[in-house]
């Protein structure tokens, strides 16, 4: 196992979106640019964060509730030790701290009153990892064997009727079905909303995906599995994606963030 981790992203509006409506947590910088180049970097192992979050864009200033969300979770070390949980990130921090500032931020003025997004969240001390989020953005997490794990929860419609045995995971619906049942929403009555949390230790070798739906809708879990090759750079992985989201017609704005232990 090394001392850092490696760590590759970018991000692109897509062919058809005018505007950037996701955001990128890397460390303590966010990004949100129209086309970010592949960029790589290292973060100590000792402790970290990374997270994407997506604009919905049916709602009044998706880009602004994106990095406003990204901006409160760059501020949870100032946050209340009893909103963590033990030293983690977890959804009494995303209820108490990072819903909180998006209302404050944006649900005060009729105009951007309801801006939505989604959030996905992997934080990491040492040799363990958690993973938050709401929403569909994903989070993968990817053995030194190549097997893919999704260890993020996608909250959509169809979701909760796959689980709660209404349909079968391969039955097509209708695309109102494939709309999102719980997000971060700049509403203070919107408070009722589902936290995914999950932990687990990062075995050596190990890498994580957090991506948006731009591109998981786009390629798909098959494909992004197909895509992956271990002994690539992350630099190099994170370029393959990147063109077969683009080759693809990239029809939504997407984000990709790959990490390497």
């Amino acid at each position: 196992m090394t001392d850092a981790i490696q760590v590759a992203l970018t991000q692109h509006r897509g062919r058809v979106a005018r505007s950037q409506q996701d955001a990128l947590l890397v460390g303590q910088d966010i990004v949100q640019s129209p086309d970010w180049p592949i960029t790589a970097g290292s973060l100590s192992r000792s402790g970290g964060r990374c997270a994407v979050a997506d604009g919905v864009a049916i709602s009044p200033v998706p880009h602004r509730a994106s990095r406003a969300v990204l901006e409160a979770l760059r501020r949870a070390d100032q946050t209340p030790p009893e909103w963590w949980q033990d030293g983690w990130i977890g959804p009494r921090l995303i209820r108490r701290q990072v819903h909180p500032a998006l209302c404050r931020r944006l649900a005060r003025d009729r105009r951007t009153h309801g801006a939505a997004t989604t959030l996905a969240l992997l934080q990491w001390r040492d040799a363990r990892f958690s993973v938050v989020n709401v929403g569909d953005s994903r989070v993968y997490r990817i053995g030194a064997d190549g097997v893919w794990q999704c260890v993020s929860k996608d909250y959509t419609y169809r979701q909760s009727m796959i689980e709660r045995g209404e349909i079968a995971p391969e039955q097509s619906v209708g695309q109102l079905y494939h709309d999102l049942e719980y997000l971060l929403i700049a509403d203070e009555g919107e408070d009722d909303f589902a936290v995914h949390w999950q932990q687990g230790e990062w075995a050596p070798g190990e890498s994580f995906l957090l991506c948006t739906d731009g591109v998981h809708d786009t390629l798909g879990d098959e494909r992004l599995a197909a895509f992956y090759r271990a002994e690539l750079p992350v630099t190099e992985q994170v370029s393959r994606y990147r063109e077969a989201v683009l080759v693809a017609g990239s029809p939504d704005n997407f984000s990709l963030i790959l990490l390497r232990g």
